[in-house]
């Protein structure tokens, strides 16, 4: 199995008093240690089935996707993580990567949930066990493709069992390509998220030898493929000379629930920009998303409409969670909660409408000119400002000068003069501002605690600046 993730380095111990807060309680390990790779190495060599006997060996150990979590009531996984590993099998010779999904419980906690996984579906995988408990390390490990949410991924990793779901009429329609045209099919992991969903790349071989086929897929636990697919469906199809841009879509699969398209066109947008065209782009990013505010779809049956008051209470249990990791920062992150809340009255007011959900920089590439949309996953009903705060604020974090992002703001004003509000675009940026701090922390971001000290530091200016706003 190739697996190619997007990597996210282990975190080091936090520095100074501000940030520092116990992190464990009889029978638990510092969290800290879970993001060590050389002591996790040693540990999962340790512990771990066929590792611990010497068969097996650890040669090096990747951190990745770490989600920290604070809260005692509601979370019994202080830490869920993925570690990559690179194994050696020293009885046969045989050397490759094996991905692992990590869950760390709270002290007596590991074992009941470990006896309540359903084993029917575990797939053996490239080294080791499929499912362990390591009591002691209070961890339940997951090899892949296994995946307690996402068991389709033993088809879609398996050349020989993915045949039979790969979408073969779109296929034929569209690239002339039949199942007994193709001689192999080389699956590649490209990022996952564990119990979430999964993206991954297929290079089928054509028995002619001719330039191989390149299918992409993404893969959910849960149902929404279906909405995903038609979403793609209507930009693909949609005329209008400014319309986003979107891989040609290839079906869906209800049994793996899982949606496939054709390879992307187009160069990232940050790639893209240069000084003579920045200005163009940005216009025509604005004039895609205004036109995704006043597509005629619909969120998924599940998704959760995202009002004034939702992110209010989001932005509560960011204080919360803020103020638990660094308590010296309580009085700082409570002045910007207040401020979120004490302007919610004139945010509620708004309609809301179909937006995006995730709409920033790496979600766009520029073919011919053109915007070219990804990810459109997250489709729910909200404030069409929060879209557009999501992709300022990670604009400016890009380095993006001022006078671009002004002119973004201006394109999508003149776009969509009846969506435009500038005090709601500042509320929400005050928003967004707060969950990025959060995430530095959550997310276990490289020196994660002087950046979720920078981070707030922005949030406090954004508060301010919507303070100030309501008494001019």
């Amino acid at each position: 199995m190739n697996v190619a993730m997007a990597s996210l380095a282990p975190a080091p111990n936090p520095s100074g008093a501000e940030t520092r807060t116990a992190t464990t309680v009889p029978g638990e390990r510092d969290l800290d240690t879970y993001t060590d790779a050389a002591v996790m190495r040693q540990l999962l060599q340790t512990h771990l089935p066929r590792f611990a006997s010497g068969r097996l060996r650890i040669d090096t150990l990747s951190v990745r996707k770490v989600r920290r979590k604070t809260s005692r009531r509601r979370n019994p996984c202080p830490i869920t993580l993925c570690y990559e590993l690179q194994v050696s099998d020293l009885a046969c010779g045989y050397t490759g990567t094996q991905m692992l999904y990590a869950k760390v419980f709270r002290a007596g906690l590991g074992w009941p949930a470990y006896q309540a996984q359903n084993r029917s579906r575990l797939t053996p995988p490239a080294f080791g066990e499929a499912l362990v408990y390591l009591p002691d390390l209070n961890m339940l490990v997951w090899a892949l493709p296994n995946d307690p949410d996402l068991p389709q991924l033993a088809t879609l990793l398996d050349p020989a069992q993915v045949v039979s779901v790969l979408p073969w009429v779109a296929l034929r329609a569209s690239m002339g390509l039949a199942c007994a045209k193709v001689s192999a099919v080389h699956p590649e992991l490209l990022r996952y998220q564990p119990q979430c969903h999964a993206t991954l790349r297929y290079t089928l071989t054509r028995v002619d030898g001719t330039e191989p086929c390149v299918v992409y897929a993404k893969t959910f636990f849960d149902s929404r493929a279906q909405d995903i697919h038609h979403r793609f469906e209507y930009f693909w199809q949609f005329v209008h000379a400014d319309a986003p841009l979107v891989a040609q879509p290839l079906g869906y699969c209800d049994t793996t629930q899982t949606i496939w398209q054709a390879p992307a066109m187009g160069t990232p947008l940050l790639h893209a920009l240069n000084p003579d065209n920045a200005k163009v782009l940005v216009g025509r990013v604005a004039r895609a998303l205004a036109l995704l505010h006043d597509a005629p779809l619909s969120p998924s049956a599940s998704a959760m409409p995202r009002s004034a008051a939702h992110w209010v209470a989001e932005a509560r249990r960011r204080q919360k969670k803020i103020t638990r990791v660094g308590p010296a920062m309580a009085a700082r992150v409570a002045r910007v909660a207040d401020a979120i809340a004490g302007h919610a009255e004139l945010q509620a007011t708004r309609p809301l409408s179909l937006i995006h959900g995730d709409f920033h920089p790496e979600q766009i590439w520029i073919h011919q000119g053109r915007t070219v949309l990804f990810a459109l996953d997250e489709f729910t009903l909200g404030d069409p400002m929060e879209d557009l705060a999501e992709f300022v604020l990670k604009f400016e974090q890009s380095g993006a000068a001022a006078e671009l992002i002004s002119a973004l703001v201006e394109h999508y004003a003149a776009y969509a003069p009846n969506r435009f509000d500038q005090r709601s675009l500042n509320w929400h940026l005050t928003v967004q501002s707060l969950l990025e701090a959060s995430r530095a922390f959550i997310f276990q971001q490289p020196g994660w605690a002087n950046e979720l000290n920078r981070r707030l530091t922005y949030s406090e200016a954004r508060a301010e600046l919507l303070n100030t706003q309501s008494t001019t």
